[in-house]
C-alpha cells in the first residue's frame, strides 16, 4: 500500500484509471481539492479543502460471478465506518448504496468504478472543511462537529486498510457476516422513502439490504427489492 498526494487533480477516480499501470492493489491518491469530482449517475460531487478526498485501487480476485462485485459499494461503505471508528467512536449510519451519515446529515459520498479487473473506490468525507450555510441542514463535517483537526492521510490509509480486511473476508465467503454488520448501521431501515428506479417512483417503507445487496422495500404490504435507484427522500416512521 502506497500513498500518492497531489494538492490539486480533476478526480482521483480519472487519475488513478489513467496511470492504473503505476498503481499497485490498495495504492491511495489523495488530492487536497478536486477540480472536477464525480458522484453516481454522473453528477457533480461538492469536493473543498479540509475533505478527505482519496481513490484506492481494488484488483478482481476470487473466481465468481461478477454481479458479485456489484457489493463493493456496501463493503467500502462499511470500511468508511470501521475506519472512522478508529478516530472518533461515533454513530455512523450507511445509506444505502453508497452514502455514509452522522447526525441525520451527508458525511461522506463514495464512488466505486471498474475497468477491467481494476476497480476504483472513490471516497470523499466531510472533515476538516467547513460547510457553506446551504449544506448545514443536510450535511456534516467532522471537524465542525468535534471542534478539532484531522491527519487526512491517517484517515484515508484507516480506512483501505479495513476495507483489506473485508474485502478478504468478502472473497472468503463471509459475506453474510459482513452484510449482518452492515445491515446493523442501516441509515434507511424502518424510514418512509421514495425510491426513483429509472422512470419509476415508488414508496414504502425501507427494510434490510438483502443478500444480494438491494434494498428491500415494504410497498403496500408488499416486500420489493431495488437493486439500483435514488433515495429521493426519506423520513422517520412515528407510531402513534
Amino acid at each position: 500500500m502506497k500513498i500518492y498526494k497531489f494538492e490539486t487533480l480533476t478526480s482521483t477516480n480519472e487519475y488513478m484509471k489513467k496511470n492504473s499501470d503505476k498503481f499497485g492493489n490498495f495504492d491511495i491518491v489523495i488530492a487536497e481539492t478536486q477540480t472536477e469530482g464525480k458522484a453516481r449517475r454522473e453528477n457533480v460531487w461538492f469536493s473543498d479543502k479540509g475533505m478527505a478526498l482519496f481513490t484506492f485501487l481494488v484488483k478482481k480476485k476470487g473466481d465468481f460471478d461478477d454481479t458479485e462485485y456489484l457489493k463493493l459499494p456496501l463493503i467500502a461503505g462499511l470500511s468508511v465506518i470501521k475506519g472512522l471508528n478508529r478516530i472518533e467512536k461515533l454513530n455512523y449510519m450507511f445509506k444505502w448504496t453508497n452514502d455514509v451519515y452522522l447526525d441525520e446529515k451527508k458525511l461522506c459520498g463514495i464512488l466505486s468504478e471498474r475497468n477491467g479487473d481494476n476497480f476504483y473506490i472513490g471516497i470523499g468525507i466531510n472533515i476538516n472543511n467547513h460547510l457553506p450555510e446551504k449544506l448545514k441542514n443536510i450535511a456534516v463535517s467532522l471537524s465542525e462537529k468535534m471542534g478539532k483537526q484531522y491527519d487526512i492521510n491517517e484517515i484515508a490509509v484507516y480506512i483501505t486498510e479495513e476495507f483489506k480486511t473485508l474485502y478478504t473476508d468478502f472473497i472468503n465467503g463471509l459475506w453474510n457476516e459482513i452484510l449482518s454488520e452492515i445491515n446493523s448501521r442501516n441509515f434507511l431501515k424502518n424510514k418512509k422513502i421514495s425510491i426513483k428506479s429509472g422512470k419509476n417512483l415508488k414508496s414504502g417503507i425501507a427494510e434490510n439490504i438483502n443478500n444480494d445487496g438491494e434494498i428491500e422495500v415494504l410497498i403496500n404490504n408488499e416486500l420489493h427489492s431495488f437493486s439500483f435507484g435514488e433515495i429521493m427522500n426519506e423520513k422517520i416512521m412515528i407510531e402513534k
